[in-house]
C-alpha cells in the first residue's frame, strides 16, 4: 500500500504533536507539583538558606549590621513566605504556558488527522 505526500505529511505532523503532547503533560503534571507543594520545588540553595539563622545570614550584605536574633528569625521566615508565594506563582505562570501549547497541540493534532484520513480515502492516482 502507497501512501501519498499528503498522508505522509500529516501523520508525521500528528507523530510531532504527540510527541510535544507527552513532553507538555510531563512539565504541566510538575507544574501542578509545584503549585500544590513548592517546598518540594524550590531549588536547594534558596531551601537550604531558610532553614536556620545562621545560613540566612550568611547571605545577609555586608554593608548592612545584622538584626538581633528575634529580628533575624522574623525576616527569615518572611523570606521564606515569599519565597514559597514566588515558587507557587512560577508554577501557574508555567502550567497556564502549558495549557497554551496543549490546546495549539490539539488543533494542530486534529486538523492533520483528518487531512491524513482524507488523503488515505482518496482513491489513488496512476
Amino acid at each position: 500500500m502507497q501512501r501519498s505526500l499528503v498522508e505522509v505529511y500529516a501523520l508525521t505532523v500528528c507523530f510531532v504533536t504527540l510527541v510535544c503532547f507527552v513532553i507538555a503533560l510531563g512539565v504541566g503534571i510538575y507544574d501542578f507539583i509545584q503549585i500544590g507543594n513548592p517546598e518540594f520545588s524550590l531549588s536547594s540553595s534558596t531551601y537550604d538558606r531558610h532553614q536556620s539563622n545562621g545560613a540566612f545570614s550568611r547571605h545577609w550584605p555586608k554593608d548592612k549590621p545584622l538584626p538581633a536574633d528575634e529580628e533575624l528569625t522574623k525576616l527569615r521566615e518572611e523570606s521564606y513566605r515569599a519565597a514559597l508565594r514566588s515558587e507557587k506563582r512560577t508554577g501557574v505562570q508555567s502550567l497556564v504556558r502549558v495549557g497554551i501549547i496543549l490546546l495549539i497541540d490539539i488543533v494542530v493534532f486534529a486538523i492533520h488527522w483528518r487531512m491524513g484520513k482524507r488523503a488515505r480515502s482518496m482513491p489513488e492516482v496512476g
